[in-house]
């Protein structure tokens, strides 16, 4: 009987127990289907919303490649460019107005009427900030579409005039939005009551909305979100993208669920809201179909039977997720301490090779002066030196390269067309029992690569392929779009002996070969590492022992245009007048030798042997033509905080700045890629650079 009225007990208690927790379980799952219903929509507006403002973008440019060269006498008399804006505006559905605003903030041209009113709208705050500077497309609002009244925003953008971007204010192009193209588009979106669409400023002003909120009352102004509160924020806090749940509503008072995502890089925010009486009520129907047609018997004894099943299932799932987490943490820790080796080593390596900048730049511009000074017959007892000191430069460039310091031009290419011109170069590298097949796609993959270290890092891989199989085989080298979106992938795979695992772990590794004494440097692959990741991109290596090598280089696609050949430009002319030079070096042995290259140039030269004493001493003189500085000195001023200072209070006065680092990342420093020399060079080199620089005038004479 005890065990009768404990089934009993069971077959009574355990339903209302299971179904009280499958209710509780639904419940989260109706909020989590919301709310991943709530982002999906929200990113199917945020592309709509993006559409439409490259859309407006294209159609401003358009505008403003129409009334490029007119007056504004000219675009205010012109019919035919009023026809022309309400032929735009007829194309496309989301336009409600274009304008054209002279400098005075007076409304000259637009689709709307013919002549233009002159509408005066310089007090606007659009209008204010693009007259103060440039602000590229800005997005304005509140603003009422002027044929509905309805409130809606604009769109607008600087007119291109004489001097560019930094040139004089010449009025603005702007476009309103048309209110009803967004509520037709979001009436197809929003399927049930309680849902709303707006676009919200990240300021908190609330640009459109639908539905409205009073439908009596269409043209009524929006309300703004108060900044420390509610959804703004939640914006403020994750300013990408995300959910909220209000609570209670700033704007209706109710319980609400709103799923965001900023608008590409403008200062917009696309909102979607859903009731949450509409999640409550979708759960509550759920609970009444369970409740319906789930049989409290039949569910008790399945409940029983699958309470066992799913126990077993959930343990045996938990080992091998368990087990599937040992190994991915096993294989993330093991990348970590490589990345964290390839860092430590570029590191060591960078702070090496710039140092050895210094004293190659000291040995070649002192061998350059004692060149000069030695008989004709003396000159060949300096070949081998000049020899030794250009591979030791080519050395330290390499070790550069593989620190992502070195000094790089940038060029975009076709990454197809730079290899195929590199295929004699490479047929002549090889043996003659070696065959070299080629692979490339025949579509365009423009890269922004250092051409000249794109053709190191191939020659290096052939020649590592060409040492590997010492009885002959092949080399095949391919090319084409990578496996992730926007990338583009280098090949180069062999026939030879392979690697086993140890040495294919350190392979990237500076300074590690497995060839013999003076058979490699092992500096070549680490360069492939370093021009991969310098380039933005990363090199992987897969090789097995007697399987051969196959090492890939992932590059990312730019759109950028190719670059084109450029000629030769003319020497500037010389001038007569002998320069006076501020050469800023803590290294004694580079300053003595520039000194010395410089005034055997005929230049002027005074030193200094850091950023304070340079400060202070022109301070007192500033009668110099030009200041040539290190980058790394010591005393807390370096050489771009002192071409800094130079530029904020002598701006007539150029700076050269000579470093080992590349002028890319002196630039993310402040520094002008323009006004940068890369280390070794020659005192010729550096009089040739100075005497260029100086012809060029003061920063800024030419804009």
């Amino acid at each position: 009987m005890r065990l009768l009225r404990l089934l009993l007990a069971v077959s009574v208690s355990l339903p209302l127990v299971l179904f009280a927790g499958i209710g509780w379980r639904e419940r989260w799952e109706a909020q989590d289907e919301a709310q991943r219903n709530s982002r999906k929509n929200a990113l199917i507006l945020h592309e709509h919303v993006l559409k439409v403002f490259d859309t407006m973008a294209q159609v401003l440019d358009r505008v403003d490649e129409h009334i490029h060269g007119r007056s504004w006498p000219e675009i205010a008399e012109s019919e035919a460019l009023h026809l022309y804006l309400k032929t735009l505006e007829g194309e496309l559905d989301s336009i409600g107005a274009i304008g054209l605003t002279d400098p005075d903030g007076v409304v000259r041209n637009s689709n709307l009427f013919f002549p233009s009113r002159s509408t005066y709208i310089g007090n606007r705050p659009d209008f204010r900030e693009q007259r103060e500077r440039d602000s590229g497309l800005l997005i304005a609002g509140p603003v009422a579409d002027p044929a509905t009244g309805r409130p809606s925003f604009g769109i607008s953008r600087r007119r291109s005039g004489p001097g560019g971007p930094d040139g004089s204010f010449d009025g603005i192009i702007a476009v309103i939005v048309d209110p009803d193209y967004f509520a037709g588009f979001y009436q197809q979106i929003i399927g049930i009551a309680g849902e709303s669409v707006a676009l919200i400023r990240d300021d908190g002003t609330m640009l459109m909305r639908y539905p409205t909120l009073d439908p009596t009352r269409p043209n009524a102004a929006l309300p703004t979100l108060p900044a420390d509160r509610g959804l703004l924020a939640e914006i403020r806090r994750q300013p990408d993208e995300g959910t909220f749940r209000s609570g209670t509503s700033h704007v209706q008072g109710r319980d609400r669920m709103f799923a965001y995502k900023r608008v590409g890089a403008f200062p917009i925010y696309v909102v979607y809201g859903l009731d949450q009486t509409q999640v409550t009520r979708s759960w509550w129907q759920n609970m009444a179909l369970d409740a319906a047609f789930v049989a409290p018997a039949t569910l008790a004894l399945a409940l029983i039977a699958w309470l066992a099943y799913s126990r077993a299932a959930s343990e045996n799932e938990a080992v091998r997720r368990w087990a599937d987490e040992v190994r991915n943490r096993e294989r993330l820790e093991e990348a970590l301490r490589q990345s964290q080796k390839m860092e430590a080593l570029g590191q060591l390596t960078g702070g090496v090779a710039h140092d050895f900048n210094n004293l190659l730049t000291a040995a070649l511009a002192n061998l350059h002066l004692l060149a000069r000074h030695l008989p004709t017959e003396g000159q060949r007892f300096l070949v081998g030196t000049r020899t030794a000191l250009e591979r030791a430069e080519k050395v330290t460039r390499q070790l550069l390269s593989f620190s992502r310091q070195d000094a790089v031009n940038l060029t975009v290419v076709d990454l197809g067309d730079s290899l195929r011109r590199m295929a004699d170069l490479l047929e002549r590298s090889i043996r003659a029992d070696i065959t070299l097949d080629w692979d490339i796609a025949p579509v365009a993959m423009p890269v922004a690569i250092d051409p000249v270290q794109l053709e190191m890092a191939v020659l290096n891989l052939v020649l590592n392929a060409r040492d590997a199989m010492p009885g002959g085989g092949r080399i095949r080298i391919a090319a084409a779009p990578g496996p992730e979106p926007r990338t583009a992938r280098i090949e180069v795979s062999d026939t030879g002996a392979g690697m086993p695992p140890d040495v294919m772990a350190r392979a990237f590794d500076p300074f590690f070969t497995t060839k013999g004494v003076g058979k490699g440097t092992g500096l070549g692959l680490s360069m492939v590492y370093g021009f991969a990741r310098q380039s933005g991109g990363s090199a992987t290596i897969d090789s097995r022992p007697g399987e051969g090598t196959r090492v890939r280089v992932d590059l990312p696609v730019t759109d950028a245009p190719l670059a084109e050949p450029t000629g030769v430009p003319a020497p500037p002319a010389m001038d007569s007048r002998p320069l006076r030079i501020l050469v800023v070096e803590d290294n004694p042995l580079v300053l003595m030798a520039t000194v010395e290259g410089l005034t055997e140039e005929g230049f002027t030269v005074e030193t200094a042997e850091d950023g304070v004493t340079a400060l202070k001493l022109l301070e007192t003189d500033r009668n110099f033509d030009l200041v040539v500085s290190d980058v790394v000195m010591p005393g807390g001023v370096s050489g771009i905080d002192l071409a800094r200072h130079v530029r904020e209070h002598w701006p007539e006065l150029r700076v050269l700045l000579a470093s080992g680092y590349s002028p890319e990342s002196l630039a993310t420093m402040g520094a002008d890629t323009a006004s940068v020399l890369a280390k070794p060079f020659t005192p010729d080199q550096l009089a040739a650079r100075i005497r260029s620089l100086a012809q060029a005038g003061p920063v800024g004479a030419g804009r």
